[in-house]
């Protein structure tokens, strides 16, 4: 019954933004709409009604399956109530919706990151910092991923790249440093 209705909320509002641009009053409507349902979500989670907050961006996210963060909220809450796997089945769907975005990439590798399979970081992130510029987030996870693999030469390509296009960031020029010390103590052990 439940995945009845979401279907047909789906089918209409899919038909409606197909035919209507976001300014019309669908459009405002369902701005409206969404922001009354974050408010909700997060007055329960303050509330520490975790079940409802769950239930709720479930449906939002059914909703807008693309939405970054909605997705990123709904599997940090299942998260956070040790619901890894459905949590980790919301990041690669995630993922999926919008495969262009390399920043809707990185919740799933940094579940892994977080999990201590680094290995299964690269295969995620390096796709993301080829010809786009991603949240510098996709950079650190990826680039520490390596490190902690000892993979340092991959760590330190990573910090290139990202400090090419980033080149004040300050906190990537110390971990890049650090990176190239831990290269030469190799290297000289």
């Amino acid at each position: 019954m439940k995945k009845g209705l979401i279907a047909v909320l789906l089918a209409v509002t899919a038909s409606a933004f197909g035919q209507l641009p976001g300014t019309s009053r669908v459009g405002q409507i369902w701005s409206a709409l969404q922001e009354r349902l974050t408010r909700q979500s997060d007055m329960w989670f303050k509330d520490g009604d975790y079940p409802r907050t769950i239930q709720l961006l479930r449906f939002q996210y059914a909703l807008v399956p693309s939405n970054y963060d909605i997705g990123t909220n709904l599997g940090f809450m299942l998260e956070n109530v040790g619901e890894d796997s459905l949590a980790l089945e919301v990041y690669i769907e995630l993922r999926d919706a919008s495969p262009d975005e390399p920043d809707n990439w990185w919740p799933e590798a940094f579940f892994y990151y977080k999990k201590k399979a680094y290995a299964k970081v690269p295969p995620i992130l390096e796709p993301t910092i080829k010809g786009h510029d991603p949240h510098a987030n996709n950079y650190r996870t990826l680039a520490e991923a390596y490190e902690k693999m000892n993979m340092f030469a991959d760590a330190k390509r990573v910090w290139d790249i990202y400090l090419t296009r980033h080149p004040d960031d300050l906190a990537g020029v110390a971990h890049r440093k650090r990176i190239i010390d831990k290269l030469n103590g190799a290297k000289g052990g």
